[in-house]
Order: C-alpha cells, then sequence, then structure tokens
C-alpha cells in the first residue's frame, strides 16, 4: 500500500513540475482545438473522462449499505452534484485537448477523426472496447504486483550498495 502511495506522489510530483510547461504552450486556434476535441471524442477519451460521475452515481450507494433509510437522500445528492462533475469533466476534456493540439497539427488531427470515422475505425473502437474490457481486470493487479516487485529489486538494489530504505 505504501509502495502504491509512494508511486502515486512520484506521479503527482512529475504532473507538478509539468504544469509549468502546459502553462507555456503557444495558444491554438478555435479550428485546431475543435479537431483535437473530436479526436477525443471518437476515440473514446472524452467518455473516460464523464465516466467518472456514471462510477460515482454507482459507487455511492455502498457507502449506505448499513443504512437504508439513508437511500433517497444519497440519490437526491448524487443527482444534485451531477452539473458540478460534468463542468468538471468539461474542464478536464477541454485541457486534453488541448495537450493533443500542441503536439498534433490539425491536418494530423483531422486524418486521425477520418480514420476514426471510417468503418475500419469505428471497428478498431468497437473492439478496443471488448479488448480493453477483458484487459482492465487483470491490469490492476499486474500494476500493483509490478510496483512491488520494482520497489523490492530497488531496496535490494540499495541494500548491496549498503542503504537501507
Amino acid at each position: 500500500m505504501v509502495r502504491h502511495s509512494l508511486a502515486s506522489a512520484f506521479l503527482g510530483l512529475a504532473l507538478l513540475c509539468a504544469a509549468p510547461a502546459f502553462a507555456q504552450a503557444p495558444a491554438t486556434t478555435p479550428s485546431h482545438l475543435q479537431a483535437a476535441r473530436e479526436v477525443m471524442d471518437l476515440t473514446g477519451v472524452t467518455q473516460s473522462i464523464t465516466g467518472i460521475y456514471k462510477e460515482f452515481e454507482d459507487n455511492a450507494p455502498s457507502l449506505i449499505t448499513t443504512r437504508p433509510e439513508l437511500k433517497k437522500d444519497v440519490d437526491a445528492i448524487v443527482a444534485e452534484l451531477k452539473p458540478e462533475a460534468d463542468k468538471r469533466a468539461e474542464e478536464m476534456a477541454k485541457l486534453t485537448a488541448e495537450a493533443f493540439a500542441r503536439k498534433m497539427s490539425e491536418a494530423d488531427l483531422k486524418g486521425v477523426a477520418d480514420f476514426f470515422k471510417s468503418p475500419l475505425g469505428q471497428t478498431y473502437s468497437k473492439m478496443r472496447v471488448e479488448a480493453m474490457n477483458d484487459i482492465v481486470p487483470v491490469l490492476q493487479p499486474w500494476s500493483v504486483q509490478t510496483s512491488n516487485y520494482l520497489f523490492d529489486r530497488l531496496a535490494q538494489e540499495m541494500r548491496k550498495r549498503g542503504h537501507t530504505l
């Protein structure tokens, strides 16, 4: 658990250090951002962002499994939070589109969008969702196991060099 938290802390630090670089990026045109947003929508990135509320909505009742009398209030509050969640999701989708617009030209983004609109692109998108449904259940345990292994190896190598973690 500590190792997983440590890995999360390192990721957070890396993102924090990268923030100034994102702030200094040149502005993009509205059509460039629109092309990037279309790619985000077509590739499921936007859906991943907006899916966080659905996950919250599905899991909130688990907080009150031993208190069924609270269900009405929890359901009402979850519904009241949807506009806030939608606003936050839109902000993140916009930031994501901006990041892709900084990395790819407008023409390239339009080419990617054309691919995902094509029959082959649609087949890929459908297959990707199905494949990810197969992968997700094994990804979480693999991630934890791999992280633990790497931290154990780091500790071993540090001990060889006379250090204890």
